[in-house]
């Protein structure tokens, strides 16, 4: 059984994560945004991380120029008055008021979102909490709707856990095959779900999660075993919010070619896990990666 942990580590390191100069930008930005935001925003609580930049899965753009998305979300406290569509008023007004962000703004339904030409965007979401529930604000159909960003970020981060951190490797690797092969359309919490729903709690310590290599051949064995089991699309519902599902960005057409997908990378890493060689197994790996992956060592 062939782990190939040097390659999957240079592989990341090179083709997979983001680099460590876009994401220092990043966090720079959000700083200065939150510290921005603490003095001059009426109700202002405090600032936590979304998505794929809260979760530590962020991965490269397809092309050096592109941009990528990051989400945080204001947490607010809750108004006396006020409907979701001032919340989204009051930041989006309170940012106008600085210029160094006037010309970079865009208000949607449900966020602010910043553009930061040629680096990325940054979607900043007002949340308001009551009672210990979390609400985003969709300022068009004027209405609160319940969420669970900080519940979703402790599942994904128990999940990881067991895999001592290889689940957010694996996660960065699949959206590498989305965004870089276009093999797949799926949502990234879809797609991280999907992945964490596949990490078990009897994991911990055994051979299923010991490497990068063991634990995505997991998670792509036992997905595709789910996915074979529904024919037709299944309602993939967040794990802290039982009441929401991810399906929205999805169709039966989508999910048909997922599946497919899912069950050729299943086998093949199944394959390359089992190879006697290293050089062997890097050939079957590309498969999956392209010839970027173990470049060091095949040529």
């Amino acid at each position: 059984m062939t782990k190939n942990n040097r390659q999957f580590r240079e592989f990341l390191r090179d083709e997979v994560n983001l680099s460590q100069s876009r994401l220092r930008r990043l966090q720079v930005s959000v700083r200065d945004v939150n510290r921005y935001l603490k003095t001059n925003l009426t109700g202002y609580q405090s600032i936590d991380r979304q998505g794929s930049y809260g979760l530590d899965t962020l991965v490269k753009p397809v092309k050096e120029d592109d941009e990528y998305d990051a989400d945080i979300q204001i947490v607010m406290n809750p108004m006396p008055g006020w409907s979701p569509e001032d919340y989204l008023s009051a930041l989006y007004d309170t940012l106008s008021k600085n210029p160094n962000y006037a010309d970079k703004l865009r208000i949607h339904t449900r966020c602010v979102t910043m553009n930061y030409a040629g680096n990325f965007h940054l979607d900043v979401v007002p949340r308001v909490t009551r009672e210990g529930r979390h609400f985003i604000c969709n300022r068009v159909d004027n209405v609160f709707e319940e969420t669970d960003g900080p519940g979703y970020r402790s599942w994904f981060s128990g999940k990881s856990q067991i895999t001592r951190v290889n689940l957010k490797r694996v996660v960065r690797l699949l959206k590498y095959l989305r965004d870089r092969q276009g093999n797949y359309v799926a949502k990234s919490i879809l797609l991280t779900t999907l992945c964490g729903n596949a990490i078990r709690r009897t994991d911990r310590r055994t051979e299923a999660v010991r490497t990068i290599a063991n634990t995505l051949t997991t998670v792509l064995t036992r997905m595709d075993s789910y996915l074979q089991g529904h024919p037709n699309m299944p309602k993939i519902r967040n794990p802290a919010l039982r009441s929401e599902d991810f399906n929205r960005h999805w169709d039966e057409q989508r999910y048909t070619h997922f599946r497919e997908r899912v069950h050729s990378h299943a086998r093949i890493a199944t394959e390359a896990l089992a190879s006697p060689s290293i050089e062997d197994s890097i050939v079957i790996w590309r498969r999956l990666f392209g010839r970027d992956f173990g470049r060091g060592r095949v040529p």
